[in-house]
């Protein structure tokens, strides 16, 4: 940890920009959102499928808009682009506390998803990666943590407004919460931004990129889809949101299947988001000293060995086995994937190029939950698509694997 001091002294006002970003952005992600399903269904009268479907559609539609809007945080003011994302994101809140039936409810999750996994996900490591380059891991490490505090403050809190306020009601309340604050707190912290952003802009100009020696070459996103390499890596990077969506959205069933208690498995997220903070920091370090693109190939094999956990018992530590290793790889993942962009690709179009890969872990997100959905009302145990999801990891590492090992294309 005493690695991490001279850059929280020298940079505290922007990584706890970033911890804001991602901790904000758990409205719009699934292990918030699904805590609500249950209640949700009952209210609208939706079945397991009907509710995934509605949810994967709008995460859908948020993909495919993602691959124009993901570019604006490469053209607008950061200050500008978070405020108008946290007021978005507050809007998308107060929708869902108003849906009363399918369209409304496609709606409020289009704009949950939208703004906050997506572009105020988008906002945190994108801003590490480009502003603090010679220790993008460590930054990324550390402003990633605002996610692992959501993970383990949100669920019980969500849990306790729930049953004291109703689904509407908390939903309101974090609505209004988010609107008051998020503005505020990013104005404040990103003072002195303009001048920041210009040293950037100067520094890529005299060709003396700091995070991957001088002259790197800033690639497109055109360029980037010509690459083979990218699609070798791309099974890995997205086996940890895809199956973690998937898992995470269905909770209830899973929590049902297994005659788990709710509470206790609630409980669970503390435990989980300890371990997240604590790969956060081990990863940071690591991308730091032998770089992000070495380890794709490894970060999504805890995952599929706490999926093979899952599947192995019923008993109540196999919850804990599954919710620990699945933190190794999501914390690991989460630290190092805007690294690993910057250092294949550059960071003058990471907005850009982040866009195209979120977009596509969107869509792989959409799919699971409707998937999913769709399997358990035919009859599918989890243990089953536990095992399946473990066949995945092992296909991906292996491709991510020859990625690592493929030449670089010339520049």
């Amino acid at each position: 940890m005493r690695s991490f001091l001279p850059l929280i002294r020298s940079e505290w006002r922007l990584l706890l920009f970033g911890f804001m970003m991602m901790f904000c952005s758990s409205f719009g992600q699934t292990f918030f959102i699904g805590l609500f399903g249950g209640d949700i269904r009952a209210e609208l009268g939706l079945g397991h499928g009907d509710f995934g479907a509605i949810y994967s559609g709008a995460t859908l539609a948020s993909a495919a808009l993602l691959l124009w809007s993901g570019a604006l945080i490469d053209r607008l003011d950061l200050r500008h682009y978070a405020c108008l994302v946290a007021a978005g994101l507050s809007a998308g809140c107060l929708l869902l506390a108003a849906s009363t039936g399918p369209l409304l409810l496609f709606f409020a999750f289009f704009a949950l998803r939208h703004l906050g996994q997506g572009l105020m996900g988008l906002a945190g490591p994108t801003a590490m990666v480009r502003y603090l380059p010679e220790q993008r891991g460590k930054a990324n490490a550390l402003s990633g943590m605002g996610f692992s505090f959501a993970e383990a403050l949100l669920p019980t809190l969500a849990i306790a407004l729930l049953a004291g306020l109703g689904w509407r009601q908390s939903w309101v309340f974090w609505g209004v919460l988010l609107l008051l604050t998020a503005p505020a707190l990013s104005l404040l912290l990103l003072r002195g931004h303009r001048d920041r952003h210009r040293d950037y802009l100067q520094t890529l100009q005299a060709g003396d990129d700091a995070q991957a020696g001088p002259r790197q070459k800033q690639w497109t996103r055109a360029e980037v889809l010509r690459d083979a390499r990218f699609y070798l890596f791309l099974p890995a990077l997205l086996a940890q949101p895809v199956l973690f969506t998937g898992f995470i959205f269905h909770q209830v069933p899973l929590v049902e299947a297994k005659q788990w208690s709710l509470s206790a498995w609630a409980a669970l997220f503390v435990f989980y988001a300890l371990v997240n903070i604590a790969c956060k920091l081990l990863a940071g370090l690591l991308v730091d000293r032998f770089g992000a693109v070495r380890l794709v190939p490894v970060v999504s094999l805890p995952l599929g060995l706490g999926l093979l956990a899952l599947a192995s018992s019923d008993q109540f530590a196999a919850a804990w086995v599954f919710m620990g290793l699945m933190a190794v790889s999501v914390g690991t993942y989460s630290t190092l994937s805007s690294p690993f962009y910057s250092e294949l690709y550059g960071t003058l179009h990471l907005g850009s190029i982040k866009s195209l890969t979120s977009a596509a872990m969107v869509f792989g997100t959409a799919i699971a939950p409707i998937l999913m959905g769709a399997m358990i009302d035919r009859g599918v145990s989890m243990d089953a698509m536990a095992v399946g999801g473990l066949g995945y990891t092992l296909l991906a590492s292996a491709l991510a694997l020859a990625a690592v090992r493929r030449p670089a294309p010339p520049a």
